[in-house]
């Protein structure tokens, strides 16, 4: 994780693949992982693989568990 203290979003530096890749990836298994920083600042290869994921009240553990599983998936594709 990027930043040690947030509120209800925070950024994940993720391996593999850059983060619109999987972005994209995660959305053709019907969930919406977050924005691509580097979508964001194409210019900043620093970003390339920063996704900024937010949660709400409305977030419940099994949508935390299901990104966090079709995270590891889809990095692990790249591996």
């Amino acid at each position: 994780m990027l930043n040690s203290a947030f509120f209800n979003e925070f950024t994940l530096i993720l391996d593999g693949k850059p983060a619109r890749e999987i972005v994209r990836d995660l959305a053709d298994r019907g969930v919406l992982a977050g924005v691509s920083l580097g979508r964001l600042y194409p210019g900043v290869a620093a970003l390339e693989h920063a996704l900024l994921v937010a949660v709400t009240e409305t977030t419940t553990q099994d949508d935390i568990e299901r990104l966090a599983c079709e995270l590891e998936a889809s990095i692990k594709e790249t591996v």
